[in-house]
């Protein structure tokens, strides 16, 4: 499956949805569960004339921890 990036806004719902959040780190951003607890690093791109996206390679990592879950990706409403 070809991954694209996906705008910044719209991950963070997703990752919402399921009550895990997003945190700063000293580069990349760190994506934590619902207990605190670390799962992955994530890359968010910026640049003078395009909008914040979180990278490709982000996004199929997110997917991937979603399926060792057995959640779906992109999660639904409940």
């Amino acid at each position: 499956m070809v991954y694209k990036p996906m705008d910044e806004s719209v991950y963070k719902r997703y990752i919402k949805a399921v009550g895990w959040s997003l945190e700063k780190g000293s580069i990349d951003w760190k994506l934590t569960n619902e207990n605190g607890q670390f799962v992955c690093t994530i890359k968010i791109s910026h640049g003078k004339k395009s909008d914040k996206g979180v990278v490709a390679h982000s996004v199929k990592k997110t997917e991937q921890e979603f399926k060792k879950r057995g959640w779906s990706w992109p999660p639904k409403k409940k």
